[in-house]
């Protein structure tokens, strides 16, 4: 019997899927997702950069380097079944793709043109991170409540998406309380904020900290949570 990712590799159409790109010593693509499909899956998956005869990985860091006031770097992949990536089918392990400072398809979110960085790049899939699939819809959540994920002192939180209209953050942020281990990071850790609501106006801030509990091996840990770089802000995908 097939489970639902088989089930959706065999229904899903080739894609493009663009990509949010975060991190700099560990890179991770955020699948930047939409209430549609093929594109009604919120990702995040931990790869690297390579091309024959390059070092498109070394001119990322780099150009990261020489812009760090630039919040969003995106990829603009070649079309592909995004199911394919996910466990258990695991039918593919690369993507191939375009690598931008900017976003590729310049939003009202991000109006500054995007710059090209890398070519036909292929990213390397490490580990996936987080799947879920928003249609149908996922059970609604009563707080605000976001995916951390990252590795080392390299840390992000994505809001979890799971009704339309909904709102989809990404931002760097710093955690007090708690070390996590690695390992635990790979899989991904739910956080749900202390006191606020599951609305944009809820939203985390930069600069403002607040407290929360993170799920780790089915235990609640208290912590608190210091958002640094809202790397990411959109409402206009998600309607």
């Amino acid at each position: 019997m097939e489970g639902p990712a088989e089930a959706a590799a065999h229904q899903d159409p080739p894609a493009g899927h663009g990509m949010l790109v975060v991190g700099q010593e560990t890179m991770f693509f955020y699948h930047l997702p939409m209430f549609m499909s093929p594109h009604d899956y919120q990702v995040v998956l931990e790869g690297t950069l390579s091309q024959q005869g390059s070092d498109p990985q070394g001119a990322y860091k780099e150009d990261r380097k020489g812009h760090a006031q630039t919040r969003v770097y995106t990829l603009a992949p070649v079309p592909f079944v995004l199911p394919e990536l996910f466990p258990p089918a695991l039918k593919r392990k690369k993507i191939r793709g375009d690598l931008f400072r900017g976003h590729f398809e310049r939003p009202p979110e991000v109006p500054a043109a995007p710059v090209q960085i890398g070519s036909g790049v292929d990213v390397n899939i490490a580990n996936v991170v987080f799947v879920q699939r928003l249609l149908p819809l996922p059970a609604p959540l009563d707080r605000l409540e976001y995916l951390l994920f990252g590795k080392g002192n390299e840390l992000f939180l994505a809001h979890l998406i799971t009704k339309k209209g909904d709102f989809d953050q990404v931002l760097s942020v710093e955690i007090k309380g708690h070390q996590f281990a690695d390992e635990d990071l790979r899989r991904g850790i739910r956080v749900q904020i202390d006191g606020k609501a599951n609305a944009a106006s809820e939203k985390l801030a930069e600069g403002k900290t607040v407290s929360a509990s993170a799920q780790v091996s089915n235990k609640k840990v208290a912590i608190e949570v210091q958002p640094r770089v809202e790397v990411y802000m959109s409402e206009r995908d998600l309607t």
